[in-house]
């Protein structure tokens, strides 16, 4: 089969940071491609030059092989031109201008609860308008679909009564995980556990709780922290840095890093014995496959993770981490203290490392949409 992935931000190999959804596009291509399929990716070239710009003194953005820079209003008849069987795209963000597609399928990744995500982010005053707008772009993209697919099986209920809601509650749907290419573990060996915060900071995000459990092993030497700052090109308005985080970063058990790449970003990942990913509940923590940390699992790296979300279960099946209440010290200060036994810890690496090779393996990811493509297109 022909299939083109629409991807709804840059993706890795263009030499950018990269977020969620364009992880989400490239590690589908390389599932796909694995399976013998002819994979193209595209990316709208306008979020492109937005991203470069916030990178001075770049380079324009690399086009790596299989990846091609259009405007979202000539998807259409890329696709057509090029004799597509299949179109999937992230999210809703790009559907109302896609245009004619010809008998190419159209399948909606339902990858994120991104009207859920917006209810939290938005502005009081704006909240109400951007939500109603985002709506109407989700069910006309659903009601002009052929399939869709959920990251996660803990959506699957709320993508449901979306299909309803669009008049499409019969379309198909598979449960299509996110897709990393496994990455070995080689953390540092210098007698400390190097522990890891990733990800742009957010108004979920929760500093203080597991900082304080952290600390007395930061400053006893046994540890050492990684944050990586930074925000993204779209982001209206950063996420101030808290005076706790300001405040460790100020000493010598911690280091700051900048935005880099997604390769410098998961070699610096797999160095690291623990990743800490802890936030505040609400309506789309609940059915977040989050990224930040299936990128830790997929590098092998043991998580503490709070006990709510897609990835939850996961990481508990394979004692990969430690699954935390938001604002439980004990429970904290218990897993960074079995973070520096070393049978422990092995262990914890090795469910991580049998979670990405089971699960977010892009050749095992893929499989469910496959099988729904080919059952129609093939068939």
């Amino acid at each position: 089969m022909k299939i083109t992935l629409l991807a709804n931000d840059v993706v890795p190999g263009m030499g950018l940071p990269v977020a969620a959804p364009g992880m989400r596009a490239w590690g589908l291509a390389i599932g796909l491609r694995s399976a013998g399929h002819d994979v193209n990716v595209l990316v709208d070239e306008r979020v492109a030059m937005l991203a470069w710009r916030t990178r001075p003194r770049q380079m324009p953005p690399a086009t790596p092989r299989g990846v091609a820079l259009v405007r979202t209003a000539d998807v259409g008849s890329w696709v057509r031109a090029h004799g597509s069987d299949a179109l999937v795209v992230t999210n809703s963000n790009h559907i109302g201008v896609l245009g004619d597609l010809g008998r190419c399928k159209l399948v909606y990744d339902f990858f994120a609860p991104k009207v859920l995500e917006l209810a939290e982010q938005a502005m009081p005053e704006e909240r109400e308008e951007r939500v109603a707008r985002l709506t109407a772009s989700k069910l006309a993209g659903l009601a002009r679909s052929d399939y869709v697919i959920v990251n996660g099986e803990k959506k699957v209920p709320y993508v449901r009564d979306w299909l309803a809601r669009a008049g499409r509650a019969d379309m198909p749907l598979a449960v299509v995980n996110m897709a990393l290419p496994p990455m070995r573990p080689r953390p540092v060996q210098d007698g400390r556990i190097h522990a890891i915060v990733s990800g742009y900071l957010q108004p979920w995000s929760r500093i203080g709780p597991w900082l304080s459990a952290m600390r007395p092993f930061l400053y006893d030497g046994s540890m050492v922290l990684h944050v990586l700052l930074g925000s993204h090109w779209g982001q209206e308005e950063g996420v101030p840095l808290p005076r706790e985080l300001r405040e460790i970063l100020s000493t010598e058990a911690a280091t700051a890093h900048g935005a880099m790449t997604f390769d410098d970003f998961r070699t610096l990942m797999s160095r690291c014995h623990v990743n800490v990913d802890v936030f505040e509940r609400n309506d789309e923590r609940e059915l977040a496959m989050v990224t930040r940390s299936v990128t830790a699992l997929s590098c092998g790296v043991p998580t503490v993770h709070v006990p709510f979300t897609e990835v939850s279960p996961l990481i508990e099946r394979y004692d990969a981490g430690w699954l935390v209440e938001e604002d439980d010290l004990g429970q904290m200060t218990t897993a960074f203290q079995q973070s520096l036994d070393p049978e422990i810890l092995a262990g914890k690496r090795a469910g991580a490392e049998r979670l990405a090779a089971e699960v977010f393996d892009p050749t095992v990811a893929v499989v469910p949409l496959l099988k729904m493509l080919e059952g129609d297109i093939d068939g």
